[in-house]
């Protein structure tokens, strides 16, 4: 059965949920998979902005986790798979709401995990890399105005992001081997906390690095010749 549902309702999760059931009888799993980005320097990005990437990427998820747990503890089983991403761990300018919203997605995704454990319950994370869907088309588009405004001061920020990206996006990798982990996740009698898909090299690389490391390649490639110089310590 296919059911409509918009994650930032705040009675669409429990709807859903109770449809399947009357409709199945049982809810063997969840799979949170809806989200959004927008692209923009923290200081560019309305609050309005901020607000709605957050309730789509962590509000939507915790509603329908919240949603399903009350037949899953009298079930005595079940499966929760959170979708995040491996931006929750690689922050890069611009791109910090979303990363954001990635973070407070896998720390709750993490205490869930050991609040539900005794139920029977198991929640999983998959955290994909750069996928070849029109997921970042679609958040370039929806933050053309902040990405293309030629007064702001950030427009070589903006520039270098929009021309890495496009570079990045050439290798990657289909939406199958996102969903390949997820049904492994759905299967495994025993599955892991974290499922890491399609991260690329360059990620592997920069998160050895630790903290300073990242910090200072990242912001030469993203430090744009309009920036101002960086202030002598």
């Amino acid at each position: 059965m296919t059911l409509p549902l918009d994650v930032t309702a705040l009675e669409g999760a429990s709807e859903a949920v109770d449809a399947v059931r009357r409709r199945l009888g049982r809810l063997d799993g969840v799979v949170n998979n809806a989200g959004l980005a927008c692209r923009g320097v923290l200081e560019e990005l309305s609050e309005e902005a901020l607000r709605h990437i957050f309730e789509v990427n962590v509000f939507g998820p915790l509603r329908l986790c919240r949603a399903a747990l009350p037949f899953f503890r009298e079930q005595g089983s079940g499966i929760i798979v959170n979708v995040g991403s491996i931006a929750s761990r690689m922050v890069i300018p611009v791109n910090g709401a979303y990363s954001a919203t990635k973070a407070a997605l896998e720390a709750f995704t993490d205490a869930l995990r050991m609040e539900v454990a005794p139920f029977g319950v198991r929640v999983v994370l998959i955290k994909p890399g750069n996928i070849r869907t029109s997921f970042a088309e679609a958040a370039a588009e929806r933050s053309r105005e902040t990405l293309e405004n030629p007064r702001s001061p950030y427009r070589e920020i903006y520039r270098r992001y929009l021309a890495e990206a496009t570079k990045a996006r050439r290798h990657d990798p289909g939406p199958e081997v996102v969903a390949e982990a997820v049904l492994k996740a759905l299967e495994s009698p025993s599955p892991r906390a974290h499922y890491t898909v399609a991260a690329p090299w360059r990620f592997r690389l920069l998160m050895a690095l630790g903290g300073n490391g990242r910090n200072t390649i990242l912001g030469h490639v993203f430090r744009g010749r309009d920036a101002p110089p960086r202030k002598p310590s």
